[in-house]
């Protein structure tokens, strides 16, 4: 079963300051710890992150379906002002009260027409039909416009605070980083991830799964070694993205964020695992796949790459919140 550590994300979790991080003062280890911990926090902050852009896709799709509306209604609403211009036209030809509908017509957008609402009550009471038809597309189209405006007003400031956000998580962790590899001695090859790309998974799937489970781990395999992106859904991935996408390439669709993929899966006991499954870590802030052999296989954090890790390491181990099958 392949696993992957996905970023997760929690407003309510407060990234210490950069400048802290970046006095190389503490050990090796502890800056390790440093960093592990500061992985946990970007995980969480990436469900987050993640479940902010569905809802960033929703709106958008929202203010799109707005304008479209908003400039079908403003062709109905110029319509109708064309008809009432008419009806100006025959009243003041024949000599009738029509004397206000010229500046109702003067009026360049539905707000102005609504401002003169008297106007057109006095005036509906012998020409009923047109001018309600006129007063309420106006009002509808007021509406629309306002909305339409809100929703994009929503969806600049979801943008920001999202792309703002991403900054300070990914700065964090290259400071964090850097202090590891400064403190790591120069033979050992720097810190855990900054070595060679791990083989551990070279050479394809070769395991005893069959089925939808076989083609989501030889497609995990196939991109180990691939560098980890924070919010990333190809071709570089985050961890709920790396199992999404390879269950996508099975035909089995799951939630993009760690925590909804959790809830979409049947629980399995850890004794019962079975290669394709999913293992879930730290508080639902990560996910990975199950491969055999009490291993699994993720796109573990910044700085990382997928490969697989051991259930039995001492993280993975301490971390572990419990499996997932289809």
């Amino acid at each position: 079963m392949l696993a992957t550590l996905c970023v997760a994300a929690s407003a309510a979790v407060v990234l210490p300051a950069g400048t802290a991080e970046a006095k190389p003062k503490q050990t090796l280890s502890q800056a390790k710890a440093r960093l592990t911990k500061l992985n946990s926090q970007v995980d969480h902050l990436a469900n987050d992150y993640n479940k902010a852009k569905e809802r960033w896709s929703a709106a958008d799709k929202q203010v799109k379906a707005l304008n479209a509306s908003v400039k079908q209604q403003r062709k109905s609403w110029a319509a109708l002002r064309v008809r009432v211009a008419q009806m100006a036209a025959s009243a003041y030809k024949n000599g009738s009260n029509g004397a206000d509908i010229p500046t109702l017509l003067s009026a360049k957008d539905p707000q102005t027409v609504l401002d003169q609402m008297s106007a057109f009550t006095a005036l509906s009471k012998n020409r009923s039909t047109e001018l309600a038809q006129f007063l309420n597309a106006s009002q509808l189209l007021q509406r629309q416009q306002a909305q339409a405006q809100q929703a994009s007003a929503d969806l600049a400031q979801k943008r920001n605070q999202l792309s703002a956000e991403k900054k300070r998580i990914e700065k964090s962790v290259k400071e964090q980083k850097a202090l590891v590899d400064k403190l790591t001695p120069k033979s050992s090859g720097g810190g855990d991830d900054s070595g060679p790309v791990a083989s551990n998974c070279s050479g394809g799937y070769h395991g005893s799964a069959t089925g939808k489970a076989r083609v989501v781990l030889e497609w995990a395999y196939g991109k180990c070694g691939t560098p980890y992106l924070y919010g990333g859904t190809g071709p570089r991935y985050d961890c709920s993205g790396f199992t999404m996408k390879a269950y996508a390439a099975a035909g089995v669709s799951i939630p993009r964020v760690v925590p909804d993929q959790y809830n979409a899966t049947s629980r399995v006991s850890r004794g019962n695992l079975s290669p394709g499954d999913l293992v879930f870590f730290d508080d639902l802030g990560h996910v990975g796949i199950y491969v055999g052999g009490g291993k699994f296989i993720h796109s573990p954090h910044t700085g990382s790459y997928v490969k697989i890790d051991s259930l039995s390491n001492v993280w993975y181990s301490s971390h572990y919140v419990g499996a997932g099958a289809l």
